[in-house]
This record gives structure tokens, C-alpha cells and sequence, in this order.
């Protein structure tokens, strides 16, 4: 028979402190408002309903997040995080700068798709009207990820100024096809989840959203100066290997 456990010689765990309690109860009011989101929409969702499920009082609910606004920012900076660690396959990528930058963007659009309550927080969350009623510290958070994540796309762009032909100031000349991929990219997602498009593309775009994505891009960065052979084909083959291109 074993010996019983000595409690004095149990290492003692230590108790989640005050901060950490919080981050915790915050990353679960988050995480059940997506699912909640997810399921009936952003403004159908009750700060009630939303405390009921965290099983908290409204009152805590608040001392998170002061608003429905708040609420929105802080599942759009959720979202960029989630969105962030898809680009670790970007950077490891075995091949050039722009296939990363390629890479990086077709993650982009995948991670949309898949998530779409996700992408729908950080679409709503860029609106004047959401954000200049949030509390300063969280419209400063989401600015700050959206940031390091423009700034990823750049340095891509940045080492790929020779396969682009770009010469003198480089940041100057591929800022503008930076902003031009992320309006592509965030334009066929907000025009995949609209029922609009549904008029005069059927589902056609929704459900072929990376492929008809794929040729954009490639056209985008052809005009830019990228000249390969066959620029298309280059795109979808990265797409089938790290997009799960159909």
C-alpha cells in the first residue's frame, strides 16, 4: 500500500492574481459573445443575455466593457489577435518576400471566410460611429494591432522591392499596393458576406471568393511591376498549398 501524500510536501499552486482573474473573466465575455454573435448578430446581442451566459452579473459585465461599443472593439482586437497567428505561416514560408507577402494575404482572406462573426466585428469596429464612442484605451488597442499587422504586409513588400522593380524611396513605392491588397482582401469579404452581391453573382462569389481572389491579386501585383511567368498560376498554387483552394 502506497504511502499517503504529505500535504507538506505538495507544491502549492499559485492562485490566479487580481490582473490575471481579469484578463480570464475578459477573454470569456469574448469568447461568448462571439458565439452568441455568431449566432444572432451583433445587434441582437443583450449585454443580459451576454452576462447570463458568462454567468456574471451585468454589473461586472460593464466593468469590462463599458458599452455595446466597447464590447465591439474589444472582439475586434479578439479577432486581430486570431488573425495575427495565421501569419506565422507567412513568415516561414520557403520562398521569396512577395510569395510571403501572397502567402500572407491569401491567409488573410481565409481566416475571413472561416470566421466570418470575426470579421464582421472588425468591419462594424472601423465605423466612426462605433469607435468614437468607445473608451480611448480600447480604440489605442485596436489601432495598435491593426498596426503591427499593416506593418508585417509592409516589411514583406519592403524586401521585395527588387522582385518588383522598385528603386529610390521603397516604403513610398509600396505603400500604395500595400493599401491597395488589404482593400482587396477586405472588400471581398465584405462583399462575400452581403446578400447584395446575390443580384448579380448568385453565390458565386461567396462561394468562389479565394479563387476569384487569387486572380485579383495577381493582376494587382502584375500592374504593380511583379512580372512572372504565368503570375495567376503562382497565386493559386500557393493558395492550394496554405488556402485550401477547391
Amino acid at each position: 500500500m502506497s504511502a499517503p501524500n504529505n500535504p507538506e510536501k505538495q507544491p502549492l499552486r499559485q492562485r490566479p492574481n487580481r490582473i490575471e482573474k481579469r484578463q480570464q473573466r475578459e477573454e470569456l465575455i469574448l469568447e461568448r459573445a462571439g458565439e452568441l454573435i455568431a449566432e444572432y448578430g451583433f445587434f441582437e446581442l443583450k449585454m443580459s443575455d451576454l452576462a447570463r451566459a458568462c454567468d456574471i452579473s451585468v454589473g461586472t459585465l460593464y466593468a469590462h466593457f463599458a458599452s455595446k461599443e466597447d464590447l465591439l472593439l474589444g472582439l475586434a482586437i479578439l479577432a486581430g489577435q486570431k488573425r495575427a497567428g495565421f501569419f506565422d505561416y507567412a513568415r516561414a514560408h520557403d520562398g521569396s518576400a512577395m510569395e510571403k507577402f501572397i502567402v500572407a494575404s491569401l491567409l488573410d482572406i481565409r481566416f475571413s471566410i472561416d470566421h466570418p462573426q470575426w470579421f464582421e466585428a472588425e468591419y462594424l469596429a472601423l465605423a466612426p460611429s462605433i469607435w468614437q464612442r468607445a473608451t480611448p484605451s480600447h480604440h489605442q488597442s485596436q489601432l495598435a494591432g491593426i498596426g503591427r499587422i499593416t506593418e508585417m504586409f509592409q516589411s514583406f513588400l519592403s524586401d521585395a522591392a527588387d522582385e518588383l522593380g522598385v528603386s529610390g524611396d521603397v516604403i513610398a513605392q509600396t505603400r500604395n499596393l500595400n493599401l491597395g491588397s488589404w482593400g482587396l482582401s477586405f472588400g471581398m469579404n465584405a462583399l462575400a458576406l452581403s446578400e447584395i452581391t446575390d443580384r448579380h453573382y448568385g453565390t458565386e462569389l461567396r462561394s468562389n471568393a479565394i479563387d476569384i481572389f487569387c486572380d485579383s491579386l495577381a493582376d494587382l501585383l502584375a500592374g504593380a511591376g511583379w512580372h512572372v511567368d504565368d503570375a495567376r498560376q503562382i497565386v493559386r498554387d500557393l493558395a492550394a498549398r496554405y488556402a485550401d483552394l477547391k
